[in-house]
């Protein structure tokens, strides 16, 4: 069934769909879909086929096997040609890599083609061929190779491009808010980022913030009422914000393939202020709804505890003052105010030792700290690159799904361990050294007050608070007399 050209008094006997598809590919051959087009045309009417309705990719996506994006109008093609639904006798391409440039899927689609009977034409090779004779498949089949070769080098030379960047350091992909490209002025080319005069100092702000126990609400909230937007001139969102927080970059560094680089631009975050607050962003007061900073308005409510029943302790009112009140069984009630007076002493007491600061502090200085963060680090990336990628079949979405499964207990492991090793963040900002530690305590939104007094408040530090009944009824005992502090032995 091999066609060659047509005698002028048969032209015109053959129907044919073409399938245009613009490549992402860079060559001085790409042509817009209007040229190919065009170009298939000319060659259609030469060769006696009238072109029927296309096949059109209306965006720029790559045929080989390296694509991220599914070819829509190609499914349909292969759907078509299966069914019978194709309407045509030819399939028209520019030239043959733009139907694939992946041998399997080239065969695939030469194996539909001879079973309905229909033909191929090349507009760059200037002949139609027929999938059904054995040199007309080789020939497509040995183009297929080709391209499908091309594209392997090509991918090849990209991975090594972007490993020789990344090894130096250099920046990679959209350039960051609060950083901006610097160009060579002669030739225009990427330089390095630096830091943006308007926009570093929002993210200093961030980060400085976050470290002082403010939320992502509060800050979404406080931004937003100061005109602070994103670069679409919109408000920020507390999960962009936190998603910022996370971000490697704005401390020099640049993240490939899960490992940290030293970045060729200058860090617009500290260091040591960029791991305080990945250690406060993994600790689980950020893991869960009901202990997100913001959400609570006292610092005690649910720690302090019943000592007659065990149960926690809320708040209520009482002839206009506050009492701390049994939750179960309301065992014990007392006045909120001179409690709070007694375990606000004792935590800025120890706080305020210089002692404290030195045990606490030092533990976040050693080389296995420096280990497991970034043991964590790398595995946080591997676990988002998993999260986010769009697999194109059934089997590369239970490979990711496989791999996410693994890498989550790896990343709570991690975390828990770095917790075990490190004093949490917003300890260490309340007892700078010199610092008037009861200033900062004062000043701390009551989220981080609340969240120190959940780490002290404990039997391996001061003492798990308790509240026990007043051991002569309805007679008033001071507060200090009903406060059980159960230690560790």
């Amino acid at each position: 069934m091999t066609t060659t050209m047509l005698p002028l008094t048969e032209k015109f006997l053959l129907t044919g769909r073409e399938y245009l598809r613009v490549s992402k590919d860079r060559s001085g051959r790409m042509k817009s879909i209007t040229q190919q087009h065009d170009d298939n045309a000319r060659s259609a009417n030469q060769h006696g086929i009238t072109l029927l309705e296309p096949y059109t990719e209306h965006e720029a996506v790559s045929a080989s096997r390296y694509a991220r994006k599914a070819r829509d109008e190609f499914a349909i093609l292969m759907a078509d040609l299966e069914t019978g639904r194709f309407g045509a006798d030819v399939l028209v391409l520019w030239e043959s890599s733009r139907g694939s440039r992946r041998v399997g899927e080239w065969a695939t689609m030469l194996d539909l083609l001879e079973d309905g009977e229909k033909l191929v034409h090349v507009t760059s090779h200037g002949r139609t061929y027929d999938p059904a004779n054995p040199r007309d498949r080789r020939s497509l089949i040995d183009d297929a190779n080709d391209s499908e070769y091309e594209s392997a080098k090509t991918a090849l030379r990209i991975r090594r491009d972007m490993a020789a960047r990344a090894a130096e350091g250099r920046p990679h992909g959209v350039c960051p808010y609060g950083l901006r490209p610097l160009h060579d002025a002669r030739t225009g080319r990427l330089i390095t980022w630096e830091a943006d005069p308007d926009k570093a100092p929002v993210i200093v702000e961030l980060f400085e913030r976050i470290r002082k126990g403010h939320s992502f609400k509060a800050l979404e909230r406080d931004f937003a009422a100061r005109g602070i937007v994103n670069r679409r001139g919109k408000p920020f969102s507390g999960p962009h914000l936190r998603e910022m927080a996370t971000k490697a970059v704005y401390a020099g560094y640049r993240l490939y393939k899960g490992e940290l680089i030293e970045g060729t631009w200058e860090p617009i975050v500290d260091r040591a202020l960029y791991w305080d607050v990945q250690r406060i962003l993994s600790e689980p007061a950020h893991k869960t709804r009901a202990q997100r900073p913001g959400r609570v308005r006292y610092e005690y409510t649910m720690i302090v505890r019943c000592d007659v029943c065990g149960g926690p302790v809320g708040i209520r009112l009482h002839r206009g003052r506050g009492e701390y009140m049994c939750q179960d069984k309301g065992c014990v009630r007392i006045t909120k105010a001179d409690v709070d007076q007694i375990i606000e002493g004792a935590i800025l007491g120890y706080l305020s030792r210089p002692d404290v600061y030195e045990e606490l502090v030092s533990r976040n200085d050693s080389v296995e700290v420096a280990t497991v963060t970034a043991e964590l680090a790398k595995l946080r990336a591997e676990l988002q690159k998993a999260e986010n990628e769009s697999p194109m079949t059934v089997a590369e979405a239970r490979m990711f799904a496989r791999l996410i499964e693994d890498l989550t207990p790896k990343v709570a492991d991690a975390e828990t361990r770095l917790r075990e090793l490190t004093t949490p963040g917003d300890l260490v900002a309340l007892i700078e050294p010199g610092a008037d530690v009861a200033k900062h305590w004062k000043a701390a939104p009551v989220s981080a007050r609340r969240k120190v007094a959940a780490i002290l408040l404990t039997p391996e530090h001061l003492g798990e608070v308790r509240i026990a009944r007043s051991p002569v009824r309805y007679r008033w005992t001071p507060a200090a007399e009903r406060l059980v502090w159960r230690r560790a032995e």
